[in-house]
């Protein structure tokens, strides 16, 4: 046993690779001890193409499991070695289709034979508790269900919501309240005399007349904010920000619907906000997703703002 079969799941593909490549050396000495100069790499396509006499690129990807570049990159390799050949749909032109030549059928009948013994050989290899074309099988299933990487992002966003942790403002949060603000807006805009005011004092500026601030805490450690600013029935969302090497986790969600249940809580009847739209595409995207929609731009204190928001909200 080496180090790749101790780490188990985390060296799949790295075994995976090292299986593959002992299947197709041994393929290849048995091709070669057979007379035949035939690379196993190039069975995908020849066997396709010698069960279903002819078929277009992208058909062929589809019947093979490849990518389209690679599809492509076996094809001129194996017209190359003058083992395929392409020509035009009858019924469309533009379509190109390809088959096999008749040097390719010529090989292929030779090859039957020993593709039968080479069937034989592996049903003996993988003739055991743990069969392994049908865990094939079950692992590509689970893949159609859910790539590897949207599983991976999924399950790291599910971790990220279990430590997350959406609080109320204390003092001791005026710091981050302020850093994390000040770090977004002179990242892409000028930061205003009106930020510099509401970060500076955000206890007066959005606590004094009823209004809130939200904490979004990993750990103990403060990754986003959001404010709440009030003027009678109607409150402001402010300051909504997620710490740079946080973001893409879903927090802005997380903090977008806890704000908005904040404003209930509040008793407000509305949500509005500003924004911009190319310095905050992405923040307009998740307003939308929550249920905002665009009014006209009235009433506003940033030069940056060219957009209005507005959420009416139903009581809870």
């Amino acid at each position: 046993m080496n180090i790749f079969n101790e780490v188990g799941a985390l060296a799949i593909s790295t075994r995976l690779q090292r299986l593959s490549d002992q299947f197709r050396k041994d393929g290849v000495l048995i091709y070669q001890h057979n007379g035949i100069n035939f690379e196993p790499k190039w069975f995908p396509v020849i066997y396709a193409l010698h069960a279903k006499e002819a078929l277009g690129i992208m058909e062929l990807s589809e019947e093979i499991g490849y990518a389209h570049p690679s599809t492509i990159s076996l094809l001129k390799e194996l017209e190359k070695e003058g083992l395929v050949e392409s020509f035009k749909d009858g019924r469309d032109e533009r379509k190109r289709m390809v088959r096999l030549s008749g040097k390719a059928k010529a090989l292929v009948e030779q090859m039957q034979p020993v593709w039968g013994k080479i069937r034989k050989t592996a049903e003996q290899i993988i003739d055991n508790a743990n069969n392994l074309l049908q865990a094939m099988d079950e692992t590509e299933y689970q893949l159609n269900k859910e790539g590897f990487f949207e599983r991976y992002k999924r399950m790291e966003n599910e971790e990220t919501n279990a430590a997350i942790r959406i609080v109320d403002y204390t003092p001791e949060y005026a710091q981050a309240f302020y850093d994390l603000n000040y770090a977004w807006i002179s990242e892409t805009y000028e930061v205003e005399p009106e930020d510099e005011k509401t970060l500076s004092n955000p206890e007066t500026y959005y606590l004094k007349d009823g209004g809130a601030i939200l904490i979004a805490l990993y750990g103990d450690e403060p990754v986003g904010t959001c404010a709440l600013k009030r003027n009678g029935d109607v409150v402001e969302m402010s300051k909504m920000t997620v710490s740079k090497s946080m973001r893409g986790k879903k927090i802005g969600d997380l903090l977008g619907n806890a704000v908005i249940e904040k404003a209930r809580e509040l008793g407000a009847s509305k949500v509005i906000l500003y924004s911009n739209r190319r310095g905050s595409a992405a923040g307009i995207n998740l307003y939308k997703k929550l249920g905002f929609e665009e009014v006209p731009l009235t009433g506003h204190n940033f030069k940056r703002a060219d957009i209005k928001m507005e959420l009416g909200l139903i009581p809870s």
